[in-house]
């Protein structure tokens, strides 16, 4: 009841922010998160830390991690006294916090007070190991309190500093805590992470580079949490320092090791690999001299190396060799993995491998699994699934072909699927380790994609019951403004996605590439310790945690919305998304309940701020941009002949550059915004430096009024100006279809949604195109190109045909490959159009006539032709030329129109 009454009492304070109370989903969020708020308890403006007599380097660290993080916090008195200084006396001073801390059985006071409190004590049982025992109590004396700290190890005892500080509540001269008994010890033995800063928060964010203190921040920050292992992979001298830095705290170190890959790229052409997506960094392991090569460079690395207590033997990225003496891949790496593994354990006995099976196809992983089940093979720990592991789902990078067979019942799918299917197969001294990806929020392992999956290689596409994670787009206003490795969150589908995936291994070190997935990693650690916790939980911990209580409800509602925000919602646009003003309002006013003392070192809140400020810009952007398009369209529409087009022309333009004064106002907030967390802890959005976009094709509509203004004839005119105010025909009766969505295109027969095999950049598509134009279907080798069937067409009726084309300009790296530019046209077999040349960056329009007597019993069938000598030839660069987006056929739009002839 007293919990109640709590909660009730913020929520008092709460009401008054207005985006809460008309927003019923958050504002049930909000109730939600208060429910799991604590009693209010003792303030103590001292604190006596209570060691045994003689302490570890290890645990001194851990002990001043202690001091170090409250002080930064609260002005309190903080002392450390060993068991023989302390007084008891000490202790029951008014408004004194005594922590009596340390592992099982070295601290006598703290054995002492656990017998008599009969507490059963701490080990690596009860509660497991790195587990820990905490209790906070009061004593009668008003204002005087206790802790007992009993760890079962050394992490045990970083994690119990962890959860301590979690249950505190800083105040400006005091910490807050109430009483509280908990036992815990986490659920998987792996939970680790990369860590450091990002290419784009460098470069394109314009950050500062870390100090040495910022990235063992970071590191301490997830440690905390629960994480016990961090991936080293600079191998250099910082790598050396960050592994003395991650021993002094007893942490795991995780090294990684490319066997295909050699550090100088300079190597004989001869031993070139056929990657799947053409990468010029990896050899062929079936060449001899290439093969032993890498043992010289693992012998090497690893005669002078740390000492790691894992390695990750990468199986890279793009799923090995394609040539044919690689056949099956996985045969030959897994061969090559036992030879290094060899040199591994020479001279570092006791590192536990793992290797990556990163898009190996089927037959790799069988060839994997028969030399694995073949006899015992000791030298191996674990098979690591990463991105692109995973046989049953389409991942963008395309893995090869999929394991079709797991698909007759969903179960846990589809991403349980795989790594149950497994655990079934592997030996028993082998188990999976996870290298799960929480880092891009578009095109990547559990992401958003770009477009619907194209099928395999063998032809195969998603089963019905698994579409939904395939209909999970971004939103492509904000896509254009956001990069990959852009600040976000995302609880809700992260959790599910933990939670389809976990059961089956013995945890995970995450692919993480910077610090913007700030949210995403520490809920990665707090899910590794417990699963069992919900996702309003986990957020409200984290809430907490690195807002304050009175902020917490208000954060973790907007982390909630957040989400939301970034998906595209058939329903309701971006210029519409009454989301993107309720999470600026959380966010603000959460800002207002963060005490000031909190707030002058809080980075995080202001990155939450800035993405805030910035969704709100690009909204209203998007809608100035809309409202212009309407005004060009009623100008249009008018029954006065417009024979000037040059006003509206300019319009265009201006609309571009121009910024209403709430958008001023919301850059300028997140400039400051971006320098304050800039100058704190070298992190800022790069959206800062990205904010000026045409997001509905204005450009289009300006060159469509230029073509009409400089145009003689009347009846071209009016057609180009009816494509502004009816764009997709329905005054003229077309039949239209918008291809690449999948959900606007009924005529289409086949073709599938082009994703461009690739992460999409802006220099591919002009933004000058509408929406629509930068979306296609496609299709790659097949004889048969996209197609359209029309039925029940009127008899004797002529028809006019009208196709949007456009092609992408690719990234240098696949341009090479890429020779088509070419296609041709026929309906209902008769050709139309002949090797007729796709435009480039910018879409344009090919209109065809079609007599009534082409069309046979009302229907017609439009079907598009590659031109077979732009095509690749061979099976690898066929392969090649199919991961990187290679297309035979392309088309954005079609219309059929009624025609008079």
């Amino acid at each position: 009841m007293v919990r109640n009454v709590v909660a009730a009492g913020y929520f008092t304070t709460m009401v008054s922010n207005e985006s809460v109370m008309k927003n019923p989903i958050i504002l049930c969020i909000t109730l939600l998160f208060l429910s799991f708020m604590p009693v209010r308890g003792e303030q103590f403006s001292t604190i006596v830390l209570v060691t045994q007599d003689s302490v570890s380097d290890i645990e001194h660290n851990i002990f001043k991690l202690l001091e170090d993080r409250i002080i930064e916090k609260s002005k309190v008195r903080f002392l450390i006294q060993t068991a023989s200084e302390f007084s008891g006396q000490t202790g029951k001073e008014k408004g004194t916090l005594t922590i009596l801390a340390g592992i099982t059985g070295t601290n006598p006071l703290l054995n002492v007070a656990l017998t008599e409190s009969r507490i059963a004590p701490v080990n690596s049982v009860n509660p497991g190991k790195e587990g820990f025992l905490l209790k906070a109590e009061t004593d009668p004396v008003p204002g005087v309190g206790r802790v007992l700290l009993a760890a079962a190890d050394n992490r045990g005892l970083l994690y119990a500093v962890g959860e301590l500080l979690r249950q505190c509540d800083f105040k400006v001269s005091a910490v807050d805590i109430k009483p509280f008994l908990l036992r815990k010890a986490p659920a998987f033995e792996v939970r680790g992470t990369q860590y450091g800063q990002s290419s784009v928060a460098l470069y394109k964010a314009k950050a500062r580079p870390w100090t040495k203190q910022d990235k063992e921040r970071a590191i301490l920050d997830l440690a905390l949490a629960g994480a016990n292992t961090f991936m080293l992979e600079k191998g250099l001298k910082e790598e050396k320092e960050d592994f003395a830095f991650l021993k002094s705290y007893d942490l795991l170190t995780c090294g990684v090791f490319n066997p295909n890959m050699p550090r100088d790229p300079a190597f004989p052409a001869e031993w070139q690999a056929m990657e799947s997506i053409g990468r010029l960094n990896y050899i062929c392991p079936s060449v001899p001299a290439a093969y032993q090569h890498m043992l010289k460079e693992c012998e090497n690395r690893f005669s002078t190396s740390v000492a790691y207590d894992f390695i990750q033997l990468k199986g890279g990225d793009g799923g090995g060799c394609e040539c044919d003496r690689c056949r099956p891949y996985g045969k030959i790496f897994i061969h090559l993995c036992e030879d290094v593994a060899a040199i591994i354990h020479r001279y570092h006995p006791g590192a536990r491998l793992y290797f990556t099976n990163q898009k190996f196809d089927n037959e790799s992983d069988r060839a994997i699994l028969g030399y694995l089940n073949e006899k015992p093979r000791d030298w191996l720990w674990a098979w690591g699934y990463g991105p692109g592991s995973d046989a049953t789902t389409w991942q963008p990078g395309h893995r090869q072909n999929h394991r079709m067979d797991l698909f007759d019942y969903p179960g846990f799918g589809p991403y349980g699927l795989y790594p149950k299917e497994l655990l079934h197969q592997l030996p028993p001294q082998q188990i999976i380790l996870y290298f799960n990806e929480v880092t891009h929020w578009k095109y990547a392992q559990h992401a958003y994609i770009q477009m619907y999956p194209r099928a395999d290689k063998e032809g195969n596409l998603p089963p019905h019951w698994s579409h939904e994670i395939y209909e999970r787009q971004p939103d492509q206003k904000l896509t254009m403004v956001y990069d990959r490795l852009t600040f976000y969150a995302w609880p809700v589908y992260y959790h599910r996605v933990f939670n389809d995936l976990m059961r089956y291994g013995a945890g995970d070190i995450t692919h993480s590439s910077g610090n913007h997935d700030h949210f995403n990693q520490w809920m990665w650690q707090r899910l590794l310790w417990n699963p069992r916790l919900e996702v309003a939980e986990v957020v409200n911990e984290y809430a907490v945690n690195w807002f304050g209580r009175e902020a917490a409800p208000l954060m973790a509602a907007a982390i909630m919305q957040l989400e939301t925000n970034m998906e595209e919602l058939e329903n309701e646009p971006l210029e519409s998304k009454k989301g993107i003003d309720a999470y600026y309002r959380l966010v603000k006013s959460a800002g207002e309940k963060i005490p000031p003392h909190l707030m002058k070192n809080n980075w995080l809140w202001r990155m939450y701020m800035q993405k805030g400020a910035l969704d709100k810009y690009i909204q209203l952007d998007v809608q100035q941009q809309i409202q212009t398009s309407e005004r060009i369209e009623k100008h249009l529409k008018r029954k006065k002949p417009v024979r000037d087009l040059s006003g509206l022309i300019s319009l265009t333009d201006q609309v571009l550059a121009h910024e209403t004064p709430a958008m001023i106002q919301l850059r300028a907030e997140a400039l400051r915004l971006g320098e304050e967390s800039n100058a704190l802890f070298g992190t800022r959005t790069e959206a800062i430096f990205n904010l000026d976009h045409d997001y509905i094709g204005l450009g289009w509509t300006k060159r469509q009024l230029q073509r009409a203004q400089n145009t003689l004839l009347p009846e071209e005119k009016h057609e180009l100006l009816g494509m502004i105010t009816d764009y997709e025909g329905k005054s003229q009766h077309a039949l239209y279809d918008n291809l690449g969505t999948g959900k606007a295109a009924p005529q289409v027969t086949y073709g599938y949604p082009y994703d461009h095999g690739q992460p999409y950049v802006a220099s591919m598509l002009s933004e000058s195109n509408r929406p629509s134009q930068r979306s296609m279907h496609f299709t790659q080798d097949e004889s048969q190109g996209v197609t359209l069937l029309y039925k029940n067409l009127t008899a004797g009726q002529h028809y006019r045909l009208r196709l949007c084309l456009v092609r992408p300009v690719y990234q240098d790296r696949y341009l090479s490959r890429m020779k088509q530019h070419r296609q041709s046209v026929s309906a209902n077999g008769h050709l139309l159009g002949d090797t007729i040349e796709i435009p480039e960056h910018m879409s344009d329009f090919i209109t065809f006539d079609i007599p009534a007597n082409l069309i046979r019993k009302g229907e017609l069938e439009i079907r598009l032709m590659n031109h077979t000598p732009d095509l690749p030839v061979g099976r690898i660069a066929t392969e090649q030329w199919r991961n990187t987006g290679g297309w035979g056929t392309l088309l954005s739009e079609a219309w059929l129109i009624p025609s008079e002839r």
